[in-house]
């Protein structure tokens, strides 16, 4: 489900031709030298749970902790010009060392960058990042960053995030997701050794550095964004989702509601496919939205995996599926929430969505949901509820009405 604040349609792709005219080493360089670990021994670990987005607890020089979003789908880090978690403004000399080292390939004369969403841009600063701790992964401080309007672009349920680790960062570690056992693991070289189901080449982007997975679909295959930081399945242009949608790939495509930097209601097709496979392993049923710059594939097709490695350093992507990889479904509640005090307006509805056929209309505040006061509940927990089937009744505020809706 797509919701106000849902990172799928918020966080930057941090992109484009102006990012590499600026900036060295968009090309099939080898990462950077990686922290140096005792084999097999992780710099960090930390929980994880399916149907939630990569974010971490890291320290700053003061030892303040602060929430940072892990994200392959930006080229770089992003921190706020002024908030709790400031990246510096670029110096003439920290300019002139990036100039030497190669870093930058010309001087940014002030000129800033344009950071590109999935479906808007807004102008961004190239800075320094603040030096951060994550266990005992050290991230010094004056690396190249972004200096954006993180509270334009993303919020996870109603807890903001106070910065974005890019690939750039990332890919100086060997990743590991495991999601039976509930653990992100980070290790300074390749991860200890495994035999799992599956192994394919992973190459890098040449203009957003990100990961790119190839992705067969019948006779078709192609390299698509491999991107934490989006928390649906698929995203495609346009043109390829009408594509499969003439060539009759869909049994059924509807519209599912975001919001972009401006908070304008950005509404986008939906479809349900199958017949994706990653090397020789067919992947289970997916959704696929439309609207999107690039191809992109999403933490809703890892979240299917129980577990996943990505290993920078080899250019290798490695996975396991369960027995039974479970299908995705097309969004059941297809609403636009926000939370307004201790209540959640929906703010869009589409009419074939379960909120508008059970009776719910647009500027409704919901309450409660069977009998559970929504106060206590962030956005994720409430847009489950609601797309639960087992859910049956909704409580809403209508003027000055209440009403309790039997949900369909």
């Amino acid at each position: 489900m797509h919701t106000r604040f849902k990172i799928a349609n918020l966080r930057p792709a941090i992109a484009g031709t102006a990012l590499c005219a600026l900036l060295a080493g968009c090309g099939e360089k080898p990462p950077a030298a990686a922290p140096v670990a005792s084999a097999d021994a992780p710099l960090l670990s930390v929980p994880i749970q399916r149907n939630g987005a990569w974010v971490i607890e890291a320290q700053d020089a003061s030892n303040k902790t602060h929430r940072l979003l892990l994200d392959t789908g930006a080229s770089f880090d992003v921190f706020e010009a002024q908030g709790p978690l400031a990246a510096a403004p670029l110096t003439k000399d920290a300019e002139a060392e990036f100039l030497r080292q190669g870093t930058l390939t010309r001087p940014t004369a002030g000129s800033g960058m344009n950071v590109n969403t999935l479906s808007d841009a807004y102008h961004t600063e190239f800075g320094l990042r603040p030096a951060l701790r994550v266990q005992n992964w050290a991230l010094p401080a004056g690396s190249p960053a972004f200096r954006g309007e993180l509270g334009r672009i993303a919020t996870i349920g109603d807890a903001p995030f106070d910065g974005i680790i890019g690939v750039d960062s990332m890919s100086k570690l060997t990743w590991r997701a495991d999601y039976v056992a509930g653990k992100l693991t980070a290790y300074a070289d390749a991860a200890p050794t495994h035999d799992w189901q599956q192994c394919t080449f992973m190459t890098r982007d040449s203009r957003t550095r990100s990961p790119l997975i190839e992705l067969s679909l019948g006779d078709e295959s192609n390299q698509f964004v491999l991107d934490t930081g989006y928390d649906a399945d698929i995203m495609v242009p346009q043109e390829l989702f009408d594509n499969l949608e003439r060539a009759r790939q869909f049994p059924q495509v509807h519209t599912v509601f975001g919001t972009d930097i401006a908070n304008r209601t950005i509404p986008r097709p939906e479809g349900l496919i199958a017949g994706f496979a990653i090397g020789q392993k067919a992947m289970p049923k997916l959704t696929v939205q439309g609207g999107g710059q690039d191809l992109r594939l999403g933490i809703g097709v890892l979240e299917k995996m129980d577990r996943f490695e990505l290993d920078f350093r080899h250019y290798r992507f490695c996975f396991d599926l369960p027995s039974k990889p479970q299908d995705s479904a097309l969004t059941v509640v297809r609403s636009t929430l926000e939370r307004q005090g201790d209540r959640y307006a929906i703010v869009t509805l589409a009419p074939d969505g379960r909120l508008a056929e059970s009776g719910a209309n647009m500027g409704d505040l919901i309450a409660k949901v069977d009998g559970t006061d929504v106060k206590t509940l962030d956005l994720e927990q409430l847009s489950e509820r609601l797309a639960n089937p087992a859910t049956h009744e909704v409580t809403l505020q209508r003027g000055d009405r209440t009403l309790a809706l039997k949900l369909r």
